[in-house]
């Protein structure tokens, strides 16, 4: 796990940590992908999640090549979590996208940069980006069923790389950088929030059956 601000000393979102993590899962890239993708097993892997709904599907299928958006999987979901010890339900309007890596992504991943035109790199790529827009209570609607009020975050950006383990198709090098803010959680705790956050979504992947 790293954190810090990506050499950022100036620009918008240049006080709030960036975080991230390198692992290993014992699932394949494509299990991993499809997983992140599907909006009724958010609660698999994330616990303070109320649940996540698909608002807009642009185009389904991380393996899509040559579609009407370009290739792989594009949607617009809403997702409402519940941390610990905050009194609001966060709020994200999130566009994701999900594709295979594709050759030209091997020279800016891999490891190795000798001949990385020649290795090209298996596995898959899915990127979030949560916009806050409009209110951040829009009214009746937004209210939890005791009440409580949503308010909107924002992901300045989210990613996964997800990146098969040569020689072993069920295992994934699974690097995971995610820059978040989020109004009801002071920038002296968003450090140590976003690395919990980052273990804790290790860990719960980590542990599915």
């Amino acid at each position: 796990t790293h954190n810090g601000n990506g050499n950022l000393n100036e620009g918008y979102g240049a006080d709030i940590p960036i975080i991230k993590t390198t692992s290993i899962v014992h699932r394949s890239p494509k299990f991993l992908a499809e997983l992140l993708m599907d909006s009724e097993k958010v609660k698999v892997y994330n616990k303070m999640s109320l649940g996540r709904t698909d608002e807009m599907v642009f185009q389904k299928g991380v393996d899509t090549v040559g579609g009407r958006f370009g290739d792989g999987e594009t949607k617009v979901v809403r997702n409402l979590t519940k941390p610990p010890m905050v009194n609001s339900i966060l709020e994200f309007v999130t566009c994701m996208h999900a594709r295979q890596l594709r050759p030209d992504d091997t020279s800016l991943l891999s490891n190795n940069n000798i001949n990385h035109n020649r290795i090209p790199l298996e596995g898959y790529i899915v990127v979030s980006r949560a916009v806050t827009g409009g209110k951040w209570n829009a009214g009746e609607t937004n209210n939890h069923h005791n009440g409580e009020k949503f308010v909107r975050n924002e992901i300045l950006l989210g990613v996964n790389i997800l990146k098969a383990v040569p020689g072993e198709p069920n295992k994934t090098e699974l690097t995971s950088v995610t820059h978040v803010y989020s109004p009801m959680i002071p920038l002296m705790l968003a450090k140590n929030a976003g690395v919990k956050g980052a273990v804790d979504f290790v860990r719960d992947i980590r542990a599915l059956p």
